[in-house]
C-alpha cells in the first residue's frame, strides 16, 4: 500500500483577508509599547534601580538604537516576507524551521504570560476607577467597596470578564479592530490631559501643597530628599547614570514588533508594515520623553526620584506619608477631581487595549504553526464569514485564563516572570536571520521591495543592519541575565531555559509525527506560505 501523504499546507490560502489599514497595524503596535501604563514602571522604579538616571533622556537615548537596529530589522524582514506569524515566518524562512519555531515560541510564551499579567493587574485598574468617582462624588461606600477588586475573588472575577470581553472581540474579526480604535482615543485623550497639565504645574506649589499636608508629620519637601541621601540616594542625573539605564528603557519600548504578527492581514503589507512599526516606536519614544520630563518639572527631579528611592529601599524603615504617584498633584489639589477621574479611566481602558493586542499576537502565531503543520490543523481554520481564526482565538483566551488563575492562586507566576531573557533571545534569532536573509532566501530577497535590496557596496543595507541591531540586542541579553533589575531573578533563569528547551523538543516531536505522514517539515520551510 503506497505511504499516505499529507499535503505541504493546511490549504492553498489562508483564508485570511488583508484588511488592516496602517493606522490598524500602528494601533495595534503602540497599544502593546503601551506609554500609558509602561510610564508608572519606568518612573517609579528607574531612579532606585539606575541612580542618577533620566528617564526621559535615556529613552531619547535609545531611541535612535532602536529605530535603526531592532525596528528597521522587523520594518526590512515585513516588507520582503508580509505574511501572518512574523519572526516566525523570518527565521525559518533564512535560518532553519527548528530556530523559527523556537523564536516564535518563546515570544508567544511572553504574550500569553502578558494576557494573564493584564488579567491580574486590570482589577487594580478598575479599583483606582471605582475609588476616584468615589471621592469625586463624596460617596464613601463606592470608595470604600474599590478593595474588592483588591482580593483574589475580585481579581479573578474581574480578569476572567476582561478576558472574556476581548476572546468575543476577537472571534468576530474587524470588531476588536474598531474597538481598539476607541481605546486608541480613549487612552491618548488622558495622555495628552496629563503631560499638559503635569508640563504646566509649578515645582514650588507642589511644594508648598506638600509641606501644608505633611510637614507636621516631619516629611517635609526638602526633608524626603535629605532623608533619601542619607539613605544611600545620589542626587542629579548624569549621562553614566543614563548609559547604565538604557537596556531598561529599550524594554520599556518594547513592542513595536507586533504589527510584524499580522503581514497577512495587511492592506499594502510592505509600505503598511514598515511604517507601523517603525511610527509606533518613534511615537511612543516621544510620548515617554515627554511625559517623563513632565513629572520631573512637575514635582522636581529630585524629589521625585528621592521619593521613590526611599519607596523601593526603605519602605519599611522610612514609611512615606502616602504612596509615590505620578498623579500627586490631582491627589493635593482637590479640583482636579475631573481630571483624576478622565486619567483613571484611561488606565483602565489601556489595560484593555494592551490585552487585545497579545491576543493578536498569540492567535496569529498559533495560527502560523499550524498553516505550516507544525500545530494541529484546526488552529489554522478560519470562519468565513468573520475572516476570524475562531479556535486559534478560543486557545488564547483559554491558556491566559488558565494562567490567570496560576498567577493568583501561586507563586510560580512570580518566578516565570522573567519575560525579558526569552524576548531578548528570540530577538536576537530575528537579528541573525536579517543577516543571512540575502543568502540563505536569495530567491525572496530578490522578489523584496528596492529599498529592502539596497546595498551599500557588495553589501546588502538588512545584513548590515541586522549586524547593528544584534549587537544592541545582545548588550541587553547580557543585562537581562547578568542585572536583576532587567531580566529578574536569577532563579528564574532555569525556567527560561526550559521554556526554551520544551519549545524545541514540541517542534521535534512535530517534525517526527509529519516525517510519518509522508511530509518533511524543511520542504515548507523553503517557500513562503500562500495569501
Amino acid at each position: 500500500m503506497p505511504e499516505r501523504k499529507a499535503p505541504m499546507f493546511v490549504r492553498d490560502a489562508t483564508g485570511l483577508v488583508r484588511s488592516l489599514s496602517g493606522f490598524d497595524l500602528f494601533n495595534l503596535s503602540y497599544g502593546q509599547i503601551g506609554p500609558t501604563v509602561g510610564i508608572i514602571f519606568v518612573l517609579e522604579f528607574v531612579s532606585y534601580a539606575f541612580p542618577q538616571s533620566n528617564a526621559g533622556w535615556a529613552t531619547l537615548l535609545v531611541l535612535p538604537l532602536l529605530f535603526f537596529g531592532l525596528a528597521l530589522v522587523y520594518s526590512m524582514l515585513g516588507a520582503a516576507m508580509p505574511r501572518t506569524g512574523g519572526d516566525y515566518v523570518y527565521a525559518s524562512r533564512t535560518i532553519h524551521g527548528t530556530i523559527g519555531f523556537l523564536t516564535s515560541w518563546l515570544i508567544t510564551i511572553c504574550a500569553f504570560s502578558f494576557i494573564a499579567t493584564n488579567g491580574y493587574v486590570f482589577p487594580s485598574a478598575v479599583s483606582s476607577l471605582f475609588g476616584t468617582v468615589g471621592q469625586a462624588t463624596g460617596n464613601a461606600s463606592l470608595a470604600a467597596n474599590s478593595a474588592w477588586f483588591l482580593t483574589n475573588t475580585g481579581i479573578l472575577v474581574t480578569g476572567t470578564i476582561l478576558l472574556v470581553v476581548v476572546c468575543v472581540l476577537m472571534i468576530f474579526g474587524r470588531t476588536v479592530w474598531g474597538f481598539m480604535r476607541i481605546l486608541f482615543v480613549l487612552t491618548m485623550i488622558g495622555t495628552v490631559l496629563n503631560i499638559v497639565f503635569l508640563a504646566s504645574a509649578s515645582q514650588s506649589s507642589f511644594a508648598n501643597i506638600w509641606n501644608s499636608h505633611f510637614a507636621s508629620a516631619g516629611f517635609t519637601y526638602d526633608g524626603v530628599i535629605q532623608t533619601a541621601v542619607k539613605n544611600g540616594y545620589a542626587p542629579g542625573w548624569n549621562w553614566r547614570g543614563n548609559l547604565a539605564s538604557v537596556a531598561y528603557s529599550m524594554f520599556a519600548l518594547n513592542g513595536f514588533t507586533y504589527a510584524a504578527y499580522t503581514g497577512g492581514e495587511t492592506k499594502s503589507a510592505s509600505k503598511n508594515l514598515p511604517l507601523s512599526i517603525l511610527g509606533s516606536l518613534v511615537a511612543a519614544g516621544v510620548i515617554y520623553a515627554a511625559w517623563c520630563f513632565a513629572v520631573y518639572h512637575a514635582f522636581g527631579f529630585d524629589f521625585f526620584s528621592a521619593a521613590n528611592y526611599l519607596a523601593n529601599c526603605c519602605a519599611s524603615t522610612v514609611p512615606l506619608p502616602m504612596p509615590v504617584s505620578m498623579n500627586w498633584l490631582f491627589i493635593l489639589i482637590p479640583q482636579n477631581t475631573v481630571l483624576m477621574f478622565i486619567e483613571a479611566l484611561a488606565f483602565v481602558v489601556a489595560w484593555i487595549w494592551i490585552c487585545s493586542t497579545n491576543f493578536i499576537a498569540c492567535s496569529r502565531n498559533l495560527f502560523a504553526w499550524s498553516f505550516d503543520r507544525i500545530a494541529p490543523a484546526r488552529l489554522a481554520d478560519v470562519n468565513d464569514r468573520f475572516h476570524s481564526p475562531i479556535k486559534a482565538v478560543i486557545v488564547t483566551g483559554v491558556v491566559g485564563e488558565i494562567l490567570l488563575v496560576v498567577w493568583i492562586y501561586t507563586s510560580f507566576a512570580a518566578a516565570m516572570a522573567n519575560s525579558v531573557v526569552l524576548l531578548c533571545f528570540a530577538y536576537l534569532l530575528t537579528c541573525i536571520a536579517a543577516i543571512l536573509f540575502p543568502y540563505t532566501a536569495k530567491s525572496t530577497f530578490e522578489l523584496s521591495p528596492a529599498w529592502v535590496k539596497r546595498r551599500f557596496g557588495r553589501v546588502p543595507a538588512i545584513t548590515l543592519v541586522g549586524v547593528f541591531a544584534l549587537v544592541v540586542e545582545s548588550i541587553i541579553f547580557y543585562s537581562s541575565i547578568t542585572n536583576a533589575f532587567v531580566g529578574g531573578t536569577p532563579a528564574s533563569l532555569p525556567i527560561a531555559v526550559g521554556v526554551g528547551v520544551l519549545g524545541i523538543a514540541l517542534y521535534c516531536v512535530a517534525w517526527a509525527y509529519r516525517k510519518r505522514e509522508g511530509l518533511d517539515l524543511s520542504l515548507i520551510f523553503k517557500i513562503l506560505p500562500p495569501e
